[in-house]
């Protein structure tokens, strides 16, 4: 009896909420009757109240030994199993209560919340919705529910919960918060932050919603406001570590870099062990350029979360920054592994993939990216430019197209779409193009436009210089950091000989035009003078001409797996005197390697027709020709001129001995055979309307072009229907060995150059192979070549100041056979001294060049 009257006071108490009385009374009872059930039932109760789940646990576990057939013992047993984050043993517990009789609404939310702790998520959906079904107006069950659909990624019937919630409870705070986030997590930026600030009239203190608020405001570009809410959030918890870390993001976004720096330490000094600081620090590092302190610092995010796909893909990012190209790959192929479903690790891993040169995979990357994120700008960009490489254009023109559908501002897919309905010769619109790239693109800080692509268009000098300035400070002012951070201090260099050391740097040691023209420079070199290196970054080919350039130099070098600052100490390492670049802008170089400056006179000659527009280019070569000196303003470079032909060519370079058949090459018996194998991208409309003009002027004459892509013959034979022109009067020649195809240019009666991005190569391939060729000369670099080149082969009046110069020149030698005659005889028998192929003359030239630098760079460092 006195058990009970015990019981019954302790009940009093702890309905009264008298626990300290409740507690003492049950231990009497207990020190009477040790197993007392409902003693140790209650007690067990109140040690879960005060947060003791292990000794409540404890309690109510020799409770249920002793009555085990309690609903309520089996249910609060099973509270402090989920306490203590034993889901499992809660799940038992929560399902014997039931099987009990138990049946309330609570219990069936207990049991639901037990079965997510274990992931399964199907189930605690339907003992969620028992619970709804049995308590609708309890807001807790609707909470879960909403949260257990959420995590199911069942996003509207979890906001139909939480929409109930605030139905029964205008106030609930979490309603409105998870709303919220529900909304931001689908985009509906705007539902979202009315739903963080609805939350705000009811906690306006809560510094976890300014935050959340603030992150909403972050992504609608609302930067000041989203500062505003962080700073709000740390002045009621300056212990906000997450609010602190994305003030710095913000602040970031503002190019506020110091600032953002500050909070990220700030963070970290919080929370030493908070990845997402570590690895917003290490994306203000990388933005300064400080990649070896932001691979660092992502490293050690990863170490602290080991599931995090942002820190291994960052990892990826900041080591492709330094050329690092396979160690990125593997940071991107596990960034994926650990969230398959990243759109952006999807992007970025393709982009890996397309710079080591795998297309196919590169492809599955993007178009994964593109299926988990249809609106991805970059994505559909970087797909575009490789479908390009795997010879894809009208798939490539259709994706930029696109690109600029959802961005009509982005213009590096404005400037590839261009790019590449030149190379297609799908010129409807294209004049449209080319001016919406001059007075909206290109010289644009961070345009992105390539300067290589606009070599080919209607610019003039003055607009390819703002173009490849705009982006040297793009793509090489990262650099800047890691340059100064080299501390490569030639003066301190030892010098191992009193030869001077030039070093060739380039992507085309292989079957490459450029390695065609250049490969006996090397042999020819004055090894009493000079000590010739060269730096391959390009492929392995097994060529017959890179086995030569090869064995040619003093030292070659395979630098294609090395970051950029490994070549750049191997080059300064080597003492290297001249670093000459061979490549510029063009398709595969690697102008990093320059920014990093490993020499102290560096060079761009040959490979690309422009400036560079950066100071870590010393000199560029030319020839009077080329360069007038009132175009000198209009290159970043001191000009150097060679006082014969810029370019340099190959005495070896082969024609095959047999001349097939006009027959075989496609070409009718009889007729004048105008010949232009430049590739497709150089062919303009104006240009091209006035080689039909030539073909009506002169009758069963025909065009034999190089065979480019199916879409470039297509839309020419079109053209040349729309002009009057029979389609079969356009021949088109598949590619050939080199030898062979020079032999085809015996053939040929006559070159028509391109303009304004005139022949190059195929120029000095033309003249070489005893073809004349007649040429348009304007202001530009690109523009020039063939002139000089002309100039140098002794036939300077093949080299015309306008296209209507041109086209009355061509017609002139058309009519005249004698005249065309006389051309061949003077090529036939000047070819082999005159300065274009005298190649000795060239390399000394060079070398000259090479000394007069030395020279200046000595008197320079005197003067200093």
């Amino acid at each position: 009896m006195l058990v009970a009257e015990h019981l019954r006071r302790a009940f009093e108490r702890f309905n009264a909420r008298d626990l300290e009385g409740a507690a003492r009374l049950c231990g009497e009872i207990l020190q009477q009757a040790p197993r007392n059930p409902d003693a140790l039932h209650l007690l067990g109760v109140m040690r879960l109240m005060n947060g003791d789940a292990r000794a409540a646990a404890s309690l109510i576990g020799q409770a249920i030994e002793s009555n085990s057939q309690d609903p309520a013992m089996h249910e609060n047993f099973g509270l402090a199993c989920l306490a203590m984050q034993d889901s499992a043993r809660a799940e038992t517990a929560f399902r014997k209560a039931l099987s009990l009789g138990a049946a309330h609404g609570q219990l069936y939310m207990r049991l639901g919340l037990a079965l997510g702790s274990q992931g399964r998520l199907a189930e605690a959906v339907s003992a969620l919705r028992t619970a709804a079904a049995s308590a609708p107006d309890d807001t807790d069950v609707h909470i879960n529910l909403g949260n257990a659909l959420a995590e199911t990624r069942r996003d509207e019937e979890a906001a139909a919960c939480y929409r109930k919630v605030v139905a029964l409870q205008p106030d609930h705070v979490i309603a409105h918060f998870n709303l919220g986030a529900l909304f931001n997590r689908g985009g509906q930026l705007d539902a979202a932050a009315g739903s963080y600030r609805n939350a705000l009239v009811y906690a306006p203190d809560n510094a976890e919603i300014h935050n959340n608020l603030g992150l909403v405001y972050a992504q609608q570009g609302r930067t000041d406001e989203a500062i505003a809410c962080y700073r709000q959030a740390l002045k009621l918890d300056p212990g906000q570590i997450q609010a602190r870390n994305n003030l710095g993001n913000a602040l970031l976004a503002q190019g506020r870099r110091d600032d953002a720096v500050a909070y990220y330490e700030q963070a970290l000094a919080l929370g030493p062990n908070h990845p997402d600081a570590y690895i917003n620090l290490g994306n203000a590092r990388a933005e300064q350029g400080l990649f070896p302190e932001a691979q660092a610092l992502y490293e050690k995010a990863f170490a602290l979360a080991p599931r995090s796909f942002e820190a291994q893909r960052n990892l990826g990012r900041v080591l492709r920054l330094q050329g690092q190209r396979e160690e990125a790959l593997a940071h991107y192929r596990q960034a994926l592994e650990l969230d398959p479903n990243q759109a952006e690790s999807c992007h970025e891993l393709g982009t890996a993939y397309r710079d080591c040169g795998n297309l196919a995979a590169a492809e599955a990357c993007y178009r994964k990216a593109l299926a988990l994120a249809p609106g991805h700008v970059l994505a559909h960009y970087n797909f575009a430019e490789t479908l390009k490489l795997q010879g894809r254009l009208k798939e490539a023109a259709e994706l930029d197209a696109r690109v600029l559908a959802l961005q009509a501002d982005f213009f590096p897919a404005l400037g590839a779409l261009t790019h590449l309905r030149q190379h297609m010769c799908d010129w409807d619109g294209i004049e449209n193009l080319w001016q919406r790239l001059r007075d909206e693109a290109i010289g644009k800080p961070g345009a992105g436009i390539s300067p290589f692509s606009i070599l080919s268009q209607p610019t003039s000098p003055q607009q390819q210089l703002a173009c490849a300035q705009a982006w040297a400070a793009q793509e090489l002012a990262p650099l800047a950091v890691a340059r100064a951070r080299a501390g490569f201090d030639f003066a301190a260099r030892p010098r191992p000989s009193g030869k001077l050391r030039i070093g060739y740097l380039s992507w085309d040691f292989h079957q490459h035009a450029t390695s065609y023209l250049i490969a006996e420079l090397f042999e020819l070199h004055d090894r009493e003078r000079f000590e010739v290196h060269a730096y391959s970054y390009g492929p392995d080919d097994g060529s017959a001409v890179r086995a030569r350039i090869r064995s040619a130099c003093d030292r070659f070098s395979d630098v294609a797996d090395r970051s950029y600052a490994a070549t750049a100490q191997e080059i300064y390492d080597d003492a290297v005197d001249i670093l000459v670049d061979l490549k510029g802008y063009t398709q595969g170089a690697r102008w990093q390697i320059m920014a990093l400056r490993p020499a102290p006179i560096q060079v761009s000659w040959l490979g690309y027709p422009g400036t560079m527009g950066t100071d870590c280019i010393d000199y560029i070569i030319a020839d009077p020709f080329i360069i007038p000196a009132a175009m000198e303003s209009c290159y970043s470079e001191q000009v150097v001129r060679l006082p014969d032909c810029y370019q340099i060519n190959d005495r070896r370079r082969e024609v095959a001995e047999r001349t097939p058949t006009r027959e075989e090459c496609g070409l009718p018996a009889q007729g004048l055979v105008f010949c232009c194998f430049n590739l497709a991208y150089k062919i303009l409309p104006d240009v091209f309307g006035r080689w039909m003009r030539i073909l009506h002027a002169v009758p069963g004459s025909v065009l034999w072009l190089l065979e480019a892509n199916p879409w470039a013959a297509e839309n020419l034979r079109r053209a040349a229907v729309a002009a009057g022109i029979a389609a079969e009067r356009l021949v088109f020649a598949p590619r050939l060995p080199l030898a062979g195809h020079l032999a085809r240019y015996r053939l040929a009666d006559l070159t028509l150059d391109t303009f304004p991005y005139t022949s190059h190569t195929t120029a000095s391939d033309a003249l070489w192979a005893g073809c004349p060729l007649v040429t348009c000369s304007g202001e530009t670099f690109a523009s020039r070549v063939a002139g000089s080149i002309l100039i140098n082969a002794g036939l300077r009046e093949l080299v015309t100041e306008s296209l209507d110069q041109y086209e009355r020149l061509v017609l002139d030698l058309a009519a005249s056979p004698a005249k065309l005659g006389e051309l061949r005889r003077r090529l036939q028998e000047g070819r082999d001294s005159c300065p274009l192929f005298d190649t000795p003359r060239s390399v000394q030239n060079l070398e000259r060049a090479y000394e007069q630098m030395i020279a200046a760079h000595a008197g320079a460092a005197r003067a200093s």
